[in-house]
């Protein structure tokens, strides 16, 4: 039997406890390296402004209304409307004071000026259509009415702004829309 030294033994000992050194500081490396990665691509974030449209129609008048459904966010809101060629449609604000809503002739939107606070409905807007052709089906006209929205931002001095090149929507593919029904 081949005796051990001492130097052999203290050899021993050091390499043992530097295996464990090591075996601890592991973790604490494993979590510097997992804290500071950096990933790539997209995702949609909800910044909690959601809305729903009301639309009711009664004698050829479409009388709409939004509704910030958020609990918390407030919100700024606009909406669109398209219609066929040789319609002649009218708007009228049916707002309290009846100047909440303004036309911006640049891009063609209906704006509710007014913030629209959580669990808040703007003021009616009615779209009328009138002097319709003699052939026309009044039981069938279609009157697209498109709102978007957009949280409340503050500049620097604490003035609420809309910033219209940020709009989220709630938009998913369904199926028959470019993807298969598994969805792959």
């Amino acid at each position: 039997m081949k005796k051990i030294t001492r130097n052999q033994k203290v050899l021993a000992m050091s390499l043992a406890a530097l295996g464990m050194l090591s075996a601890l500081s592991i973790k604490s490396a494993s979590a510097y390296f997992t804290t500071y990665v950096s990933a790539g691509g997209s995702h949609v974030v909800n910044l909690g402004s959601q809305t729903e449209i009301r639309e009711d129609v009664s004698d050829m008048t479409k009388h709409v209304s939004i509704t910030n459904t958020s609990q918390t966010n407030d919100c700024f809101v606009r909406v669109k409307v398209f219609y066929g060629e040789g319609l002649k449609i009218s708007f009228q604000d049916k707002s309290e004071g009846g100047n909440l809503w303004t036309y911006n002739e640049q891009d063609g939107y209906w704006y509710y000026e007014p913030i629209l606070p959580a669990g808040e409905s703007t003021g009616i807007l009615d779209i009328k259509i009138g002097d319709l052709p003699e052939e026309f089906d009044k039981e069938s006209f279609n009157v697209v009415v498109v709102q978007e929205c957009t949280p409340v931002i503050y500049d620097q001095n604490g003035n609420a702004a809309a910033d219209w090149s940020t709009v989220y929507t709630d938009y998913q593919k369904e199926a028959g829309q470019g993807e298969e029904a598994d969805g792959k």
